[in-house]
């Protein structure tokens, strides 16, 4: 154990000798290297990512309003049996309900209305009757007002005179409300005559538009129940070369978008082909899920060949503003900030005074503050950049124009120079002469190389779905 000990010891004390020999100032000296970045020339696009189905544009929704087993399907355009995928026309047949009870209460509504015509020429019959009875009865009762009360006419009999014809009045009467009765049962077994016929026709589906059947939901001998909703049997969706996306957007980005503006999108089915929309509307009702509040945005895509296909997802970008050919640097570079002694003295006048100004003497006036330039607010924000130049760094003022959340717009002020290619410094790093003229990453332990990190995307940063950054990869712009 205590040999052990020894060599550990011993080899602690070679390594830690030869690391201050290797990084010893007298021996090898230290340098400054530069972090840096490069100035591409590139197409901005700031855009909302936002996910997706595709929907068909108008679904018609194809009902049972009547009770029955299903006995046969109808065929397609092509004289198939119609099924997912079938080509209709309006008015075609879909499939077809067991009618025997429809044709069971057809012959009932028929019986009634034979029955109430039957009532009405009985009606009809006793009115006449009754008429004869009234006249008769009138002509008695005349008679009888004629020769009076007396020795001829007892009050007796000329009372009952007067009786029949009261009661040839009131059958009559009778008879005419009889017959008013009969003419409302007939108009209610016509009804129900009508009622059973179109019940009749309701055991034919068909389809009420052209278009494509999206889903059926039945089969031949499957009962069908008929209930307060009616039951689906078919969607069809009218045209399939026009279709929508609905898009979920986070309520962050949603101020961003708006009607008419133009939508780029894949799809997972078809990840190499990139196609174009146009935002037709933003439903005003949100969905909240674990807190986060989203709005469905409905894309109108033009779809003439059928790739797409209903509910395939699609991923979109919401294109915010797009600017082609400009200069792009990535937002690290304008929080760098050197020192003096870093500055190429060529250009040490331009650089900015560090810290707050020395204050005044005692009875001297202050000097006023000189406010900063204004930006244009059409064009962004003044700011500076440093141009790596050999082991100095040298200032460029721009503009700063739009970011993406990566990378900014910037356009050189005039008399500033700024090209693509150009290195931008991000940082600054002392490493040991010996390990940078070896090439080894600055900072590992005896000049030690670490691995190299993947360039970011042209893209920007990854987000998630319907957040602003125009970092994650999706379709090219």
């Amino acid at each position: 154990m205590n040999a052990i000990v020894k060599w550990g010891i011993g080899a602690a004390l070679v390594g830690g000798g030869v690391a201050t020999w290797y990084y010893w100032p007298g021996n090898s000296g230290m340098v400054t290297t530069f972090s840096t970045v490069e100035v591409v020339r590139d197409n901005f696009v700031n855009k909302v990512q936002a996910t997706g189905t595709l929907e068909p544009q108008e679904l018609v929704d194809v009902g049972a309003q009547v009770t029955g087993e299903i006995k046969e399907f109808g065929v397609d355009v092509d004289g198939k049996r119609v099924d997912y995928g079938s080509e209709v026309k309006a008015g075609q047949l879909l499939a077809r309900i067991d009618d025997t009870i429809v044709e069971l209460d057809i012959k009932r509504a028929e019986a009634s209305v034979a029955q109430a015509q039957a009532q009405i020429l009985t009606a009809k019959a006793n009115i006449s009757q009754a008429e004869v009875n009234k006249k008769k009865a009138d002509r008695d009762l005349e008679r009888a007002k004629k020769l009076g009360v007396g020795d001829a006419l007892s009050q007796m009999d000329y009372d009952q005179y007067l009786t029949q014809a009261e009661n040839a009045a009131a059958s009559l009467q009778s008879a005419q409300a009889q017959l008013a009765n009969a003419e409302a049962q007939l108009q209610s077994a016509n009804a129900m005559l009508e009622s059973e016929l179109r019940n009749r026709d309701y055991t034919r589906i068909t389809t009420p538009v052209d278009g494509t059947i999206v889903v059926r939901q039945v089969n031949v001998g499957q009962t069908v129940v008929s209930n307060m909703s009616a039951t689906t049997l078919f969607l069809v969706a009218r045209d399939l070369s026009k279709m929508q996306i609905w898009a979920s957007v986070n309520e962050a980005d949603i101020a961003k978008v708006h009607a008419g503006q133009e939508v780029r999108y894949t799809v997972d089915a078809l990840p190499n082909e990139n196609f174009t929309g146009v935002v037709n509307k933003i439903r005003p009702n949100a969905t909240m899920s674990s807190n986060v509040v989203t709005y469905i945005v409905e894309i109108d895509i033009e779809n003439p060949d059928r790739k797409l296909l209903p509910y395939m997802s699609a991923n979109a970008n919401f294109i915010v503003k797009e600017v082609k050919d400009c200069l792009l640097v990535p937002d690290a570079a304008f929080d760098f900030r050197p020192e003096r002694e870093q500055v190429d003295p060529a250009f040490a006048g331009k650089m900015r005074p560090q810290g707050p100004p020395p204050a005044p003497e005692e009875g001297a006036e202050a000097e006023p503050a000189q406010a900063p330039a204004a930006a244009d607010p059409a064009d962004g924000e003044r700011a500076m950049l440093w141009v790596q130049k050999g082991d100095k760094v040298a200032p460029v003022r721009v503009i700063r124009g739009e970011s993406d959340g990566t990378r900014s717009i910037v356009t050189p002020l005039p008399g500033e120079t700024l090209e693509a290619g150009d290195k931008l410094v991000t940082g600054v790093m002392q490493v040991p002469a010996k390990a940078a003229a070896g090439g080894k990453q600055q900072g590992g332990l005896f000049g030690m190389n670490g691995p190299k990190r993947r360039p970011r995307s042209a893209g920007g940063v990854e987000a998630r779905p319907g957040q602003s950054t125009g970092g994650r990869p999706g379709p090219p712009m």
